[in-house]
């Protein structure tokens, strides 16, 4: 069943996030639909899903088959078995406290499958036993495939999945991606990651502030080929080749409402001409893909800033860990999930620890955290070892974090201001002195430090910004050590580059101890100095970052790598 979508737009309080939009997706077809955040995707995935917030409202036509999407009241009959989604964090759309049989069960009785539920997880690759399990015991991977399990109870036309690979570790993304292509469904599938989309689309269609940018067959692609944004998009992802730039598409897309007139990229665009800012670029056919773009047609191709690498010694061991081991235990098993890992970090030194999801990566954070006391091993951190106590206490202060999702990690209801100088209260700053390091933290995190940006909630932030105002809370106390625990995983490709300008700068200034902990083999091997790889809780390879990505010693290393192009 063709879904066939003409004209469509979705305004907010009068406000365009989507603007007079066409796409079609071809029975069996998967149509990757990409953009940095606030670009438009998510709003019009909703739309076709009749999810749009009660102050939205869509305009225009989608049509799946013979059911019009847009302006639909009554889903009954359509949401489930005509269109299906596949969200993006799969433990928000599973029951925490129900197996995962009894969930395949209900949505089958719901939409009226006649599947079995151990043959939905057949679909998926799963085994049957995986029925009595509860979401909290499987893997990342295995819990998106139960997600994907529940989309296809209704056996619908069309899935939908947003972002569903977002926070997975590269080779499961590759095999949750690998899987939606099997299935031989009619798919949407929304996301920030081109790169990684192409090996599996039939097409690409690409939203700037709104409106399509560009929409092509995905082989067809190349940054020869490509509109400017796209072609920026596709250098801003980090290969995991130092042979490779890494480029940086400066500034960031225009808010809600603030598109200037003309091409609402020409800002950032490094060929615009003056043709660019007065007229907007309609969506033309060029052979085999439409592009709006005034210099499509001229051989100049865009060139974008690379991310700096700076080959500086580092200073004396800030962090030093040996002997490393921790075991969980419960009622019914004992993992280890560390086993005799050393680690060393230097002053003005950048560490990538890489690996997939359980291999033990945020355990070895979470020990040098002071959050949990190694089932063996040592700890030292400046020449002090890491204890209980006042001695941890005083340690920590010395220490930064920067969490992973920045729109979960900040409290809503406080200001900038007041973010920044919540770790300077707890480190007992003097109230006289909080001020101007306030403003110092934001200079140094690339963000403004006047009274209007202090004034604002994280409502009011990009997700680049606020991850920025993550960094500058973990530069309050003045720390030794800063830890990064997947902190660029949910943000856009083209945002991810700025945050490893900022750490690069941070350590190189500041002498800064900086452990970059990722699933993303390819920003490790741009961005970091020396890395570490962790398989099953053991440091299995370890080396310069540009020595390790050009001749691995380690068959799960190569993996990695292949997983990362």
């Amino acid at each position: 069943m063709t879904l066939k979508v003409r004209d469509l737009t979705v305004r907010y309080g009068g406000l365009a996030a989507v603007s007079h939009v066409d796409l079609d997706i071809a029975d069996g077809e998967i149509l990757a639909l990409v953009g940095e955040s606030g670009c438009g995707k998510t709003s019009l995935a909703r739309t076709l899903l009749g999810l749009l917030p009660a102050t939205a409202r869509a305009d225009g036509s989608a049509l799946l088959g013979e059911h019009e999407l847009v302006g639909r009241t009554d889903w009954t009959g359509v949401r489930g078995t005509r269109v299906a989604t596949v969200p993006q964090g799969a433990m928000t759309g599973l029951s925490p406290v129900h197996r995962v049989g009894a969930q395949l069960a209900e949505m089958l009785a719901l939409h009226g499958g006649t599947a079995r539920p151990a043959d939905l997880l057949d679909r998926v690759g799963l085994q049957p036993m995986m029925l009595r399990s509860y979401p909290h015991e499987l893997s990342g991977g295995q819990r998106q495939r139960v997600a994907i399990a529940l989309a296809l109870a209704g056996e619908p036309d069309l899935l939908v999945a947003d972002e569903p690979t977002t926070g997975l570790d590269a080779i499961t993304q590759r095999q949750v991606l690998a899987l939606l292509a099997e299935l031989g469904t009619s798919m949407l599938i929304v996301s920030h990651d081109l790169s990684g989309l192409l090996p599996y689309a039939d097409r690409i269609a690409v939203m700037y502030a709104g409106r399509l940018a560009e929409v092509r067959p995905a082989r067809t692609l190349s940054p020869a080929s490509a509109h400017p944004y796209t072609a920026g998009l596709l250098t801003a992802t980090p290969v995991a080749d130092r042979r490779v730039a890494w480029g940086s598409i400066p500034g960031s897309a225009p808010a809600l409402g603030h598109a200037l007139p003309g091409c609402a990229f020409a800002a950032r665009c490094p060929l615009a001409v003056d043709r660019c800012h007065e007229e907007t670029p309609p969506l033309v056919a060029r052979g085999q893909a439409q592009v709006s773009c005034h210099r499509h047609d001229e051989p100049d191709r865009p060139s974008y800033p690379n991310v700096p690498r700076v080959d500086s010694p580092s200073g004396g061991a800030v962090v030093s860990a040996s002997g490393l081991r921790h075991t969980y235990r419960s009622r019914s098993r004992v993992v280890d999930a560390l086993r005799d890992v050393d680690l060393e970090i230097g002053a003005g030194e950048i560490v990538g620890l890489v690996g997939e999801s359980g291999s033990g990566k945020s355990t070895l954070a979470r020990i040098l955290l002071g959050l949990i006391k190694p089932t063996a091993g040592r700890v030292t951190l400046e020449g002090r070892e890491l204890t209980a106590g006042r001695a941890l206490r005083r340690l920590r202060r010395r220490i930064g974090f920067v969490h992973q999702d920045p729109y979960d990690s900040l409290h809503p209801g406080m200001r900038v201001a007041a973010l920044v100088a919540e770790p300077m209260a707890v480190a007992g700053v003097p109230r006289g002195e909080r001020p101007g390091r306030v403003r110092e933290s934001l200079a140094a995190a690339g963000l403004p430090d006047d009274a209007e940006f202090l004034a604002r909630f994280p409502g009011q932030l990009s997700g680049g910004q606020r991850q920025r105002v993550s960094i500058a809370r973990a530069l309050a106390g003045g720390p030794a050590l800063l830890i990064a625990d997947e902190a660029t995983s949910m943000l856009d490709v083209s945002t991810r580059a700025g945050i490893a300008i900022t750490l690069r700068s941070l350590a190189g200034e500041r002498g800064l101890a900086v452990l970059l902990v990722t699933h993303d083999l390819g920003e490790a091997v741009q961005s970091c100095d020396r890395i570490l790889v962790l398989q099953a809780g053991r440091v299995v390879e370890h080396g310069p970052a540009e020595d390790l990505a050009r001749s691995p010693s380690h068959a799960y290393t190569t993996r990695l790598l292949q997983a990362s192009t």
